[in-house]
Formats: structure tokens, C-alpha cells, sequence
């Protein structure tokens, strides 16, 4: 009980000085649990990940759907976008697409390592390179001799600050990855590499007068035929979903009306529900 003269507390018991607690991103991301949510699970949209994957300067990944969703509508397609995003993506320049080797075990894909062929999953330090998307084992990339700064399934030429890890843990690859887009877009480079927008209209480039109109193009291509089919699968859902919305009316609104086969079942056929109609002369 204390104070009644059997025990006698002392200060640290009597006033406790208040604990620094972790912040909620640091017990998140220290969580074993959290690092399978982001294995499997797209932060923007909250669906499972699925082929095409792609990743930010941050080494999270996405569904490139999910990815182009948000470029095209922005919050109204998930709320919580631009606090999971932080800026980091303004166009399809700031996301790679990732090439996973992928194995077949009990029937479903896994995403495996093309030279350890170990799983790429929760609790391991994995990889991509950058430009060309191919994911790794860290340790396979340091393992190997004699290929240093080529990729070993394309042969593409890559430097060592252009080797990503897939959704860090560490706080130290936290830091190496911003600087990294820091010095990138003090060069006007995105996350993959290539020039970024400087927001100038090419009239101006190409020495065009303001007066001067440049005929409309009526259509507007995309190179990429998967990036395309993507873009018109999300337009598509997009037309129904206004287009559902504008049809379709909710239960509560419909109860406010009644349809005449209603009216003539109840006997509503009195002087102040029936209406007035305007006598015709003969």
C-alpha cells in the first residue's frame, strides 16, 4: 500500500520522469511485420502488389496502376497519397518499373534472386539497379568479382550510387537515398536517370512567337504499349465509376419519391398528393 508506516518510497518512486518514446514511423519500420506489409502490399492504393511493380527514389514499391491512378487524379483516388508519396512523384520520370526473376513454388510466383535464386522477400537486403530495373541480392552484386559496374542480366552499366535497396530499413540507406536525389535533381536528373521538365513550353525552345499558334494534335500517343494499356484501363474505370454515379440514386434519396403504381396501391389519390392539371377547353 505504502505510506502507512510499514514501507517508507523513495523519489524515483514517487515521481517518475517521463520516457522518450519512438515515434510511430520508427516502431513501424523496426516491425517484422510491417516489412511483410510492404513486400506485399501497394502503400498507395492498399492492394496486394502485383506485375507491373514499380519503385521511387525511396526504394518502396507500387503498382504502376496505382501509380498512374494518382497522376490522374490525385487525392480524390486515395486520400493519403501526398503523406505516403512526400512529393517524391510527380511523373512517370520518378518511378522505375523493377524486373523480378520470378519462380513458380506451390503454384504461386515468387520473386527470387536470377543468381542466388533466393527468395526476394521480408528480411532480406535486396536490391535493383538503376537504369534498367533488375533486382538482386546485395549480397550477390558484392559477391561477384569481375563484373563490377555491369548488370548480370543485361549487361548494362550502372554506378555504385545507382544501387537501390528495396524498401531500407536502415535509417543510414534512409539518408544515402535522399542525398542521392538531391545531387540528381541538382543536375536536373530523376530517380531513373532521365532530364527532368524544366517547365518552359517548347514554343519558347523551338523560337516560336507568342502570336503563333501551333496546331492541336488530336490525339496524344504513348510509346510504351503496357504504360498505354494501363492509362486507358484507369480512364475506363474511371467513366463508369461517374458514369454509375450519375445513374444510379441511394436508397435514402429514392424514398423521398414514389412511383404511381405506389400511389394507386396505398389509395394516395387525394386532392393534395395527386397534383393539378390544367383544364383543356373543348
Amino acid at each position: 500500500m505504502g505510506n502507512d508506516g510499514g514501507s517508507i518510497p523513495t523519489r524515483r518512486e514517487l515521481v517518475k520522469s517521463p520516457t522518450r518514446r519512438a515515434t510511430h514511423s520508427q516502431l513501424r519500420d523496426s516491425n517484422a511485420q510491417t516489412q511483410e506489409y510492404h513486400w506485399s502490399t501497394c502503400p498507395l492504393s492498399k492492394r496486394p502488389l502485383a506485375s507491373p511493380v514499380v519503385s521511387d527514389s525511396s526504394g518502396r514499391l507500387y503498382n504502376k496502376d496505382s501509380i498512374l491512378e494518382w497522376l490522374l487524379r490525385g487525392t480524390e483516388a486515395f486520400g493519403d497519397g501526398e503523406e505516403v508519396l512526400d512529393g517524391r512523384v510527380k511523373s512517370l520520370r520518378d518511378v522505375l518499373e523493377i524486373k523480378f526473376d520470378i519462380s513458380k513454388e506451390d503454384g504461386q510466383d515468387k520473386w527470387v534472386c536470377p543468381v542466388s535464386r533466393k527468395g526476394l522477400l521480408a528480411g532480406v537486403r535486396a536490391v535493383y539497379l538503376v537504369p534498367c530495373g533488375h533486382a538482386f541480392l546485395e549480397s550477390a552484386i558484392k559477391e561477384i568479382k569481375g563484373n563490377e559496374g555491369v548488370c548480370l542480366q543485361c549487361g548494362t552499366a550502372y554506378e555504385a550510387d545507382n544501387v537501390i535497396p528495396i524498401n531500407p530499413v536502415l535509417d543510414e540507406d534512409a539518408q544515402s537515398l535522399r542525398n542521392r536525389i538531391k545531387i540528381l535533381s541538382e543536375k536536373g536528373l530523376g530517380h531513373t536517370l532521365r532530364k527532368l521538365s524544366d517547365g518552359k513550353s517548347k514554343k519558347r525552345k523551338k523560337g516560336f512567337k507568342e502570336s503563333e499558334k501551333l496546331p492541336k494534335k488530336e490525339e496524344t500517343s504513348i510509346k510504351n504499349a503496357a504504360t498505354a494499356s494501363l492509362t486507358s484501363k484507369v480512364l475506363e474505370d474511371e467513366k463508369m465509376k461517374n458514369k454509375r454515379r450519375k445513374t444510379e440514386m441511394s436508397d435514402n434519396l429514392r424514398s423521398l419519391f414514389s412511383t404511381k403504381e405506389q400511389d394507386d396501391a396505398s389509395g394516395r389519390n387525394d386532392f393534395m398528393s395527386r397534383g393539378y392539371t390544367i383544364p383543356t377547353k373543348r
